[in-house]
């Protein structure tokens, strides 16, 4: 369950318009929230090899308390609609305050826009958004700040590709935990690239039961592995569909997104390759880039069984 959620602000507008959106998946009964803002030294401007000058100081704390005020204006309008919630200021670099207060004070989620006080977006993420999104324990519920909010109070739409791999289904249990808070539908999609075979996707697919599946076309083996899946939606209670389609996985899961209205997608930060990659590049940085709505990102782990299965459907070489 997704009881405490973790907002990092930085007395921006765009920090804030995460907020709308993420009140359309949690409710007061079951969530809190712990806002945070880290302002302190780390926005001191330094003027070349000189010290700071009196004028940078003073204009470094009056940004300080303005972001302390607007801190305390979004809590109380959280607490106007029953939320309870606490607030933290924290000194040091906004990404690594984050990370540490998620840990130290065991969040079930962090929510944020992709960038704020800088009012650009670096590269494709914002690079505090990205580093949290790599480093995170917890999943990070991302709203690009492009983003405007849905009208309706309620999400009907939740697709989550998958690929195969363990590490791309460790997004389903926080997938299937939002589809039980919010009676959404869960679309399952897998994509099959023009590259895959049907000896590359039997092989390196360690979560398929391969017995089943050897010498089916590809497609078909696709559509057993999201049955597979879809059946064990059905045994939580959720509902569901699923998809087969090819093409490029970022541009088919966009695409997928655009068209049936998507309200979240949730995904793993890395899948297919087995490996931990920067978020630059990947899928799922194209996907954020091109998203229509929010994405609930999990930073891909293998269990020791995963592992195991993994070793003994890929060739020697393979590790975890």
């Amino acid at each position: 369950m997704i009881r405490r959620v973790l907002i990092p602000l930085d007395g921006s507008e765009l920090a804030e318009q995460v907020i709308p959106h993420l009140l359309r998946f949690v409710t007061p009964e079951r969530s809190e929230f712990l806002l945070m803002t880290a302002l302190p030294s780390s926005l001191l401007p330094i003027l070349g090899d000189t010290i700071r000058s009196f004028t940078s100081e003073q204009t470094a704390i009056s940004n300080e308390d303005e972001g302390r005020v607007r801190v305390a204006a979004v809590a109380q309008q959280l607490k106007q609609v029953g939320f309870k919630v606490e607030s933290q200021c924290l000194p040091g670099k906004p990404a690594e305050s984050i990370l540490r207060l998620a840990e130290e004070a065991y969040v079930d989620l962090i929510a944020m826009s992709t960038h704020g006080r800088t009012g650009f977006e670096l590269a494709l993420l914002g690079s505090v958004a990205d580093e949290v999104i790599r480093y995170a324990c917890s999943p990070v519920f991302l709203v690009p700040a492009r983003i405007v909010a849905k009208p309706d109070p309620l999400p009907h739409i939740i697709l989550l590709p998958l690929d195969g791999t363990p590490l791309a289904e460790t997004a389903i249990p926080v997938a299937r935990q939002f589809a039980q808070n919010t009676n959404a539908t869960i679309h399952l999609v897998r994509v099959v690239e023009s590259h895959d075979t049907e000896e590359g996707l039997t092989t390196s697919h360690a979560s398929l039961d391969l017995d089943d599946i050897e010498g089916q076309p590809i497609s078909q083996q696709a559509a057993c592995y999201l049955e597979r899946i879809q059946l064990q939606l059905q045994l939580a209670g959720i509902t569901s569909r699923r998809q087969v389609a090819k093409g490029d996985p970022a541009g088919v899961i966009a695409r997928i997104a655009h068209a049936e209205n998507v309200d979240l997608i949730v995904m793993s930060t890395h899948g297919r390759t087995g490996v931990e990659r920067m978020v630059y590049g990947s899928v799922v940085s194209r996907v954020i880039n091109n998203t229509v709505c929010p994405l609930l990102l999990m930073r891909g782990k293998v269990s020791v069984d995963a592992c195991e299965r993994i070793e003994n459907a890929v060739a020697a070489g393979s590790s975890c």
